[in-house]
């Protein structure tokens, strides 16, 4: 196999699939010529995954001599050089920051101010998600986007609008790098927000608040030491002024009849990729459709804007000043185009309400218990103190619609990725389709 490719199929940011080949690498540029034994060079890896082609943006170093300590950054020895993944290399990560300081790197263009200086320290955030995150100094982090494409990012152009329209409820943007391509357009590769050092995420903190309950047999949701329900109406309070800012500076459409039939279209599609991958899904396919076709027949118009796109607990931030909505990049496995489409703000809403079951759930899975009347009742507590929060007034065949579109994928995911959790999801389905008729 091909180093690039072995490597890259052993990183959690990539996306994965079942037939997996190398198409080529794209050495777009050297940031820094080895001429002195230590080199940084702009790369894309492009792979056909199951057919389709994606791009992931790879970064290198290269030295002449192993660096200890490097060993799992390894990509290869090329007979001259040891090449290394750049973002796990701190020398490298300062020579990938330097444009923002006056360096002129042929083919990047550096956009916004960042408030430390050049030689700023950084360090890589471990963490499981889809890209790479280094902070830098103490109060910046910079998330380097691995699967690419062309056009505009939606991380950047959702937070950039909300920070300058004052949003405090979102990372503050600095700056962004782009790679020039005026044949099929602009590459963005990273953007440098705010990092939010004292922040607890939503999911750790809802795990915890039912980890308490869990220890306390005879307390109800509202009573336990950890009751999350006032975070929980605050983050939809959040979450409802983010999605009124999105409305307002990107617009929003009127989806009638015609456009809620494409959309039960679109989410049928989606089960049927979903079932197609996950067999487990078969015995719920019919129920989630008959659910899909409750939207062609609805009258009332529903509302469509620019939205989060992939919102769960793990989204929100818990700050000093209140929560903070992070990741605008939506689904990095979907298609641009469907990632900046205008869709009902209940996409969202659903997201975070299945995050509730997800998180009660996770800890009934990690300590082997079987709870799930505790889980539901606390779980549904916290979902109604959400929707109170939020305030605006909700669909509730749409919010179901999307709610079960999104724990069908959630079965795909699980399948691919996390077969013991697939129980989750698949629970959710039983009483959002086949308990409910």
């Amino acid at each position: 196999m091909n180093a690039r490719l072995d490597y890259l199929s052993r990183q959690r940011w990539f996306a994965g699939g079942d037939d997996v080949t190398l198409s080529g690498v794209d050495a777009c540029g050297w940031i820094r010529e080895p001429t002195d034994g230590f080199g940084v060079r702009l790369e894309f890896v492009n792979v056909l995954v199951d057919g389709v082609e994606q791009t992931y943006n790879m970064p290198t170093s290269y030295r002449t001599d192993p660096h200890e300590g490097f060993e799992g950054a390894l990509i290869e020895h090329d007979g001259d050089y040891f090449v290394y993944d750049a973002l796990h290399d701190a020398h490298a990560r300062t020579e990938l920051l330097s444009g923002f300081f006056g360096a002129t790197l042929d083919g990047l263009t550096f956009s916004g101010t960042l408030p430390v200086d050049a030689d700023a320290p950084t360090i890589e955030l471990i963490a499981e998600q889809s890209n790479t995150s280094i902070i830098i100094g103490n109060d910046l982090v910079l998330k380097l986007f691995r699967k690419v494409v062309h056009g505009r990012n939606p991380e950047i152009e959702l937070s950039r609008a909300l920070t300058e329209d004052g949003s405090t409820q979102v990372a503050a943007v600095h700056g962004w790098i782009t790679l020039r391509d005026v044949g099929q357009g602009d590459v963005d590769l990273a953007m440098v927000s705010d990092f939010i050092r004292s922040a607890t995420t939503g999911w750790d903190s809802a795990r915890a608040s039912f980890r308490d309950l869990v220890a306390d047999p005879d307390a109800d949701a509202s009573e336990a030491g950890g009751d999350f329900a006032g975070e929980s109406e605050r983050l939809g309070e959040t979450v409802a002024d983010i999605h009124r800012r999105l409305a307002s500076l990107f617009g929003t459409e009127s989806w009638g009849p015609a456009e809620l039939s494409a959309l039960a279209d679109r989410l049928d599609e989606r089960c049927r990729a979903a079932s197609s991958a996950a067999p487990q899904l078969l015995p719920y396919v019919d129920a989630a459709r008959s659910t899909f076709d409750v939207l062609r027949r609805l009258t009332t118009p529903a509302l469509a804007q620019r939205t989060h796109g992939d919102l769960h607990l793990g989204q929100a931030l818990r700050g000093i000043r209140g929560w903070i909505v992070i990741d605008f990049e939506g689904e990095p496995a979907m298609p641009l185009a469907d990632r900046v489409r205008l869709d009902s703000p209940l996409r969202d809403v659903a997201g975070m309400l299945r995050s509730y079951d997800y998180a009660a759930h996770s800890i009934l899975l990690q300590a082997d218990i079987t709870d799930d009347d505790r889980a539901a009742r606390w779980a549904d507590h916290n979902r109604r103190a959400f929707l109170k929060g939020y305030g605006d007034q909700v669909s509730p065949e749409l919010l179901r619609a999307y709610e079960i579109d999104k724990a069908v994928y959630e079965v795909a995911y699980e399948s691919a990725h996390r077969p013991t959790w697939i129980d989750i999801p698949l629970h959710a389905l039983d009483l959002l389709l086949v308990n409910d008729g």
